[in-house]
């Protein structure tokens, strides 16, 4: 099963030729797109496909194309069948993507805080602190804003909005945000001498 999404302005990323509820053809980053759907890269797979895996040799960028593997599927005539994603999808293949794609995420998300703020933290806004976080007394998170599991925020640490810490991540000085412009800045603070 590979999942779809209808795009007003094509860009780059693979494109099916459909007929009927089986897609025929892909073409990864045409000229010309046979279709106004692209693939979202949400695939579900059958181990079948680690057999066409194998059999890649790397395209021209030097890559192994999962459409290429996709295709050698539907060529040796099993079932490939294709479904929409309803909803909001958000292409993820540039850096820029996956920063607004980020935001997109922390708009939709709701304040949840399992996890130790000490007292004198400062958390302002929609901010999910996951279980096992430590954030320390005079650190402050301004929302939205996401500390994965396991994680330790210090004092004097700031996390701005739109920002996502992953798991087991230690931060313990400085300041990240995200600027007007979508671009992720870290500012470490001096030590007192």
């Amino acid at each position: 099963m590979i999942l779809l999404c209808e795009v007003k302005n094509p860009k780059d990323s693979a494109w099916p030729s459909l007929m009927g509820k089986r897609p025929i053809g892909l073409v990864e980053k045409p000229k010309e797109p046979p279709s106004n759907y692209a693939l979202t890269g949400i695939y579900f797979f059958k181990p079948i496909i680690f057999e066409m895996i194998r059999q890649l040799k790397p395209s021209w960028r030097g890559e192994l194309e999962i459409t290429e593997a996709i295709q050698m599927l539907i060529d040796k005539g099993y079932k490939v069948e294709y479904d929409f994603v309803r909803g909001w999808w958000k292409d993820t293949g540039t850096p820029e993507d996956i920063l607004e794609a980020n935001r997109l995420v922390l708009d939709e998300m709701e304040a949840k805080i399992e996890g130790n703020v000490e007292d004198e933290a400062s958390i302002q806004g929609r901010v999910v602190i996951e279980k096992g976080c430590k954030v320390r007394r005079g650190a402050l998170i301004r929302g939205p804003a996401i500390i994965g599991g396991g994680s330790v925020i210090d004092s004097s640490v700031y996390i701005g909005p739109y920002t996502s810490v992953g798991r087991h991540v230690t931060i313990r000085r400085g300041e990240i945000e995200l600027d007007n412009y979508g671009l992720l800045h870290y500012r470490r603070q001096r030590q007192n001498s």
